[in-house]
């Protein structure tokens, strides 16, 4: 087995989701839509660009990418997850006409979200699990944490 490192989620499944078979397949990928679905529900809540389908897409291509990578690790004998690597370097900032920033956390989510799903393919349901509750938190909850340090940063004198 390439990759070792399953954990608890994985053991509670059983040895059928450890493997390279349609029902681990389909169960990655579902899980990949899923957690990308809440994530770009999120986003699209707060009307930034990249929403639903942006962020399962990328959640989805990541996770079979992963997929590929370790088929081909388990049968031909590659020593690193070549397509995998290849799909991290796809992050892109955008730019406004006022040559400001514009885009970064939405850019980081995607980059993220991609990440997630590598986990996703790789079987490391355990991980995967952590890794989205601590996205998750960071989207959704670290804006009202951001204005409150705000104010206490800039109000206080």
């Amino acid at each position: 087995m390439i990759f070792a490192m399953h954990g608890p989620l994985a053991d509670l499944l059983g040895e059928w989701s450890r493997g390279l078979n349609t029902g681990s397949v389909l169960l990655r990928i579902a899980l990949a839509v899923l957690l990308a679905s809440v994530i770009g529900c999120e986003r699209s809540s707060k009307r930034h660009s990249a929403g639903l389908r942006t962020f399962v897409l990328v959640s989805f291509a990541s996770t079979v990418s992963m997929l590929l990578d370790v088929y081909l690790m388990s049968n031909f004998g590659a020593r690193l997850p070549i397509l995998s690597a290849a799909l991290v370097s796809g992050n892109a900032i955008l730019f406004s006409s006022r040559s400001q920033i514009k885009g970064l956390t939405t850019s980081t989510g995607l980059w993220a979200c991609s990440i997630l799903g590598f986990a996703i393919g790789a079987g490391l349901y355990t991980v995967t699990g952590i890794v989205f509750l601590f996205f998750l938190c960071i989207l959704a909850c670290f804006p009202a944490f951001e204005q409150y340090l705000n104010c206490l940063l800039y109000t206080s004198d």
